[in-house]
């Protein structure tokens, strides 16, 4: 268990929400206002976010080297996101209207490539030539593996084939062989693409710097050996796991340092880390509840594949689902009354966030506040909330595992003895 994670469980009447006012560690979400300055500010919060995770990888002696190759996944999201959002606040500069501003979204969604595309169709950039020219190169190569944003919130694509009548489901793995990422360039990269939009949305004359000495390539292999991200190689589960791994131990990172920040007395350091905390959290509940779903339950391909494109990102859709399997678990009252406890966590967590979208953006598609009033959340009590849920997911995971070994080796032994028992007569 990292340092950064705590050996909590759901208790019975926790509240994700709650919040004592004598708390020392509560943040304030304010409503927005104008949508335009909130996706700036959630484009700061994510950028931030991100770079102090880097600083703690690659500019600190604290971090060690495993971490390099799982931080990755959750870096990579929370730094593109930042691209995206820092987009859209530039695109809702000119675009005023809540119908032109949700028919942007729609016609671009999150093609990082398609959304620059269209922003300069309707606001010409006033950045000179030569750092357009880099920011189109660059994100062309990124929707070439990320078009969607989901190639590092999710370990495969599910991609449907409809032949005739009939409809048929594979998967694709982002990354299909071991790749060595020099992770200094990586995140060097996007930090240069945020300046260059930064500017542009402050309509800032001064030339961005960070750009000129970077190849606009997505990823480029080596590095220095504490400077890389290995990727791509098998994992005990060989697919969720290095993904719940980052999205778990980042959040509890960002909760670690917002509380020592608060600590020392710097508010202003940490009051833009909660949504992008809360949504790594959350990330790391849906993936451990498809982990369950995908890798324990012995349902076949197809099955496994339709439930989790029906469910999408519904944490009580997923719940429902594998509730069945992780009834299985349960040997006395007081493992049925914990799953009770563990299905509110989860239908809390759904009430707040049934769409994966309200710890991301600051509106709805239709440009509806997700927050139409200010909210105090306590962030030590929430994060807490949260890792809970995840450590109680990964528990039944690592319960199913084991069973499903035990049964493995049960059945092994059994066809052994038979077939020896055929050789003989």
């Amino acid at each position: 268990m990292s340092k950064f994670n705590s050996l909590c469980y759901p208790q019975m009447g926790e509240e994700i929400a709650a919040w004592d006012k004598c708390s020392k560690y509560i943040i304030k979400i304010i409503a927005p206002k104008d949508i335009c300055v909130a996706f700036h500010q959630y484009a700061s919060d994510f950028y931030n976010a991100a770079h102090t995770i880097a600083s703690f990888l690659l500019e600190t002696n604290l971090a060690d080297i495993s971490k390099l190759d799982t931080y990755f996944f959750s870096l990579a999201f929370l730094y593109r996101h930042s691209i995206e959002l820092n987009l859209k606040a530039i695109a809702f500069q000119t675009i005023i209207t809540s119908n032109d501003r949700s028919n942007f979204v729609r016609d671009t969604f999150h093609n990082l490539e398609e959304i620059l595309s269209e922003l300069e169709g309707v606001s010409p950039s006033p950045r000179p030539n030569k750092e357009m020219d880099w920011l189109r190169k660059y994100f062309s190569d990124i929707s070439k593996m990320d078009k969607e944003s989901d190639s590092f919130r999710y370990p495969f694509h599910i991609i449907r084939e409809d032949w005739f009548e009939s409809r048929r489901f594979t998967i694709k793995r982002i990354f299909e062989k071991q790749t060595h990422i020099d992770l200094v360039k990586f995140a060097n990269k996007f930090e240069a693409a945020y300046e260059i939009l930064d500017k542009w949305y402050m309509k800032s004359q001064d030339a961005a710097s960070e750009w000129k000495e970077l190849a606009p390539v997505f990823i480029e292999e080596g590095g220095l050996y504490y400077g890389q991200a290995v990727v791509g190689y098998a994992y005990r589960r060989d697919d969720f796991y290095p993904y719940t791994f980052a999205y778990l131990e980042t959040a509890g990172y960002l909760r670690q340092y917002m509380k020592e920040q608060i600590d020392l007395g710097n508010y202003d350091k940490v009051s833009g880390l909660f949504l992008p905390m809360c949504y790594l959290y959350r990330n790391c509940v849906e993936l451990n509840l498809k982990t369950i779903w995908f890798e324990e339950t012995g349902e076949n391909l197809q099955k496994r594949c339709k439930i989790m494109m029906d469910r999408k990102h519904s944490i009580i859709g997923m719940w429902n689902i594998i509730k069945q399997y992780v009834e299985v678990c349960a040997n006395t009252s007081n493992d049925t009354e914990y799953i009770k406890i563990l299905e509110n966590y989860c239908r809390q967590l759904h009430e707040v966030d049934s769409s994966s979208s309200k710890f991301r953006y600051p509106v709805q598609k239709n440009m509806e506040p997700h927050f139409k009033e200010n909210r105090r959340f306590d962030f030590m009590h929430t994060g807490i909330f949260l890792e809970a849920l995840n450590n109680a997911l990964d528990g039944i995971s690592t319960t199913l595992d084991v069973m499903n070994e035990y049964k493995a080796e049960m059945e092994y032994e059994y066809r052994s003895e038979m077939q020896a028992n055929c050789d003989y007569y």
